[in-house]
């Protein structure tokens, strides 16, 4: 149950927030930015399948130090982080408004609170027999996080140049 604030908790803030700061708008997409989510999507489902088949193989192995619990969120997180990245990246995620500087800023929170949690949880507890469990997952949202305000802001910087 300790793993319920790392993982669910800062998914059920961040659609808290997206309920209330969204407004009455909804958000609409053109003909474009549909088919560029969808070709996310078709990126997502490939790197998950091959994700968690390279870690089903890997676990079995015993080469990485990690539990199933932990494989298994981290290759959902991998599946989210490239759909959300491609989506930034080809400037489709926030919809036509383009509203993104406020849910980076609070992407940016969430990733580095997640991140810190998590490290403070590694550094009081320990790793139980050594390997990340379900119990670690903060690091793996934080990173999440981290990495999709990453690509906000530099793709932010690219259509900036691109506008020049």
């Amino acid at each position: 149950m300790k793993y319920l604030a790392g993982f669910a908790l800062p998914f059920v803030i961040l659609l808290f927030l997206m309920y209330f700061m969204r407004g009455q708008k909804p958000v609409t997409y053109d003909e474009r930015q549909t088919a560029v989510r969808s070709t996310a999507y078709k990126y997502a489902l490939i790197t998950g399948v091959l994700a968690g088949f390279a870690a089903s193989f890997l676990l079995d192995l015993r080469l990485l130090p990690m539990d199933g619990s932990f494989a298994l969120i981290a290759v959902s997180s991998l599946m989210i982080c490239i759909y959300v990245v491609y989506s930034i990246w080809k400037g489709v995620f926030f919809g036509i408004s383009g509203s993104w500087k406020r849910w980076a800023l609070v992407i940016c929170i969430l990733g580095v609170t997640n991140f810190f949690i998590g490290i403070a949880k590694i550094l009081q507890e320990g790793l139980p027999e050594g390997i990340l469990t379900i119990n670690n997952t903060d690091i793996i949202t934080g990173t999440l996080f981290l990495i999709i305000f990453a690509a906000a802001i530099l793709s932010s910087r690219k259509m900036n140049d691109e506008d020049q």
